[in-house]
């Protein structure tokens, strides 16, 4: 035990030693929109958001006590990641052997490293929710199952795929045998089982839906998260984006080696479920870090096929070792690229132009950002020239009337300054919005650039 926890704290310290050293992502969101919030904006009546909120409320609250700024970003995003580090050894260590729990940490965080694991979007709060649900099920705690599914779909709308694995693993009739019944009669087994789960889901889901109808916004969230976040934004123009062939190989390897080390070893069938759903969020807009959901299941999976290597073939422990060796390649590449990198978004022109744009505005001013980051108002603070605040993107821009509206408020508020980041060829970055384009060239003078931003004042 003495050894175990000797490794446990070793593990735990490597990790933040690596958390300190490698490039952290500082999404402009995550101070963005929590700074609005503390200056009285409602999200989604003042602010245009597709997410579900509870990762943001929290972070909001953690800003009101400790201050908003990067460095307070740095720490709540590690506190939330070793945090899930000592959730995972712990639900291991009950579920299975102290043995096994080290061995998935050993897994686990090369593996939060390589999926860009080093900055706080929704998916890395959705991967502690999800490991709880996974343990409430096990212990057949089916309410608390339920509230924190709730929970994890109010952090994020992927949780949505979690019900798979949730009916899949916990919810089926707990019987050998098979029930062909479409519906269960009450007081069955399966029938209570359902009845605890939407208990504790429904708890969570009206408290959620009381205070929403309290600040008079929830028709507002039924607008952006639901009807947008869900039916209309992933499949948008711009939003839907898939891998390279090469990305997709380098990505998807990990997962493929622990389907065919389960298969092989005819084992860990629920753990597989558990770790694809959970690594559904990745889609329609592919990105590394929208794995993170999975990778508690992943390196649990790992874990209890490397304890029991022995167990297979040696064809099969051959293919298992050198997949391994492969993962160990491309993860260490992946740590020497990111060594000493910096902060994402928070690049040396970033602080140029905030400082440029801070010594000629006051606290408070209004501006407005065109094609640019927007923690821009955060470090400059300065606060959206138009209310509702809406993204630079297409697929918010291009709503019928939404630049309309969005003129009207430049036109009743006119902006100190107006700060455009020069268009890109392709990508996000070449989305241009016609009406509020004409606008700015009609009614301001570009005055300065400014590392890639021109600089707009009125004329």
């Amino acid at each position: 035990m003495r050894k175990a926890k000797f490794f446990l704290v070793a593990i735990i310290l490597l990790h933040v030693i690596l958390l300190l050293n490698l490039k952290f992502t500082a999404w402009p969101e995550m101070l963005f929109w929590p700074y609005l919030m503390l200056k009285g904006w409602l999200p989604y009546r003042d602010m245009a958001i597709a997410h579900t909120p509870a990762l943001l409320v929290d972070l909001t609250i953690f800003y009101k006590i400790f201050g908003l700024g990067l460095l307070q970003l740095k720490i709540y995003t590690w506190i939330l990641i070793i945090s899930t580090d000592l959730l995972l050894f712990w639900i291991a260590k009950r579920l299975w052997n102290i043995k096994i729990a080290v061995m998935t940490l050993l897994f686990y965080i090369p593996l939060t490293i390589f999926y860009e694991g080093n900055g706080l979007w929704f998916d890395l709060a959705l991967a502690q929710l999800a490991l709880i649900v996974f343990y409430c099920l096990e212990k057949k705690n089916y309410l608390w199952a339920g509230i924190f599914w709730t929970v994890a779909f109010l952090t994020k709308q992927t949780a949505f795929w979690l019900l798979f694995p949730i009916i899949f693993t916990g919810l089926r009739q707990p019987f050998k045998e098979f029930s062909l019944r479409v519906i269960d009669p009450p007081g069955s087994v399966t029938f209570k089982i359902l009845r605890k789960f939407v208990l504790g889901a429904s708890a969570i889901g009206i408290a959620f839906y009381l205070v929403l109808q309290n600040l008079g916004i929830w028709g507002d969230f039924r607008l952006w998260a639901l009807k947008f976040g869900i039916t209309t934004l992933p499949a948008s123009s711009g939003q839907i984006h898939f891998p390279t062939f090469r990305q997709f190989v380098i990505a998807g390897f990990p997962f493929l080696l622990m389907i065919l080390s389960s298969l092989m070893h005819k084992k860990n069938y629920k753990l597989l479920v558990w770790t694809v759903f959970a690594a559904l969020g990745v889609f329609p807009r592919w990105e590394l870090f929208h794995f993170q959901p999975a990778l508690p299941f992943l390196a649990l999976s790992f874990a209890l096929i490397f304890i029991e290597l022995s167990k297979l073939k040696p064809m099969e422990k051959l293919i298992f070792k050198i997949g391994l060796l492969i993962m160990l390649v491309v993860i260490l590449v992946q740590v020497l690229r990111d060594f000493r990198a910096g902060t994402r978004f928070f690049e040396p022109s970033v602080i140029k132009l905030a400082n440029y744009v801070k010594e000629r505005t006051e606290k408070n001013d209004e501006i407005y950002l065109v094609n640019a980051w927007d923690n821009l108002y955060v470090l400059t603070e300065t606060i959206p020239a138009t209310r509702p605040w809406l993204p630079q993107l297409s697929w918010y821009l291009e709503i019928p009337g939404i630049q309309d509206l969005v003129i009207s408020d430049l036109m009743r508020s006119p902006p100190k300054l107006i700060i455009q980041a020069e268009f890109q060829e392709t990508g996000l970055g070449a989305y241009k919005p016609e009406k509020i384009n004409n606008f700015i060239v009609e009614n301001y003078n570009l005055s300065d650039k400014i590392d890639g931003y021109l600089i707009f004042l009125p004329k």
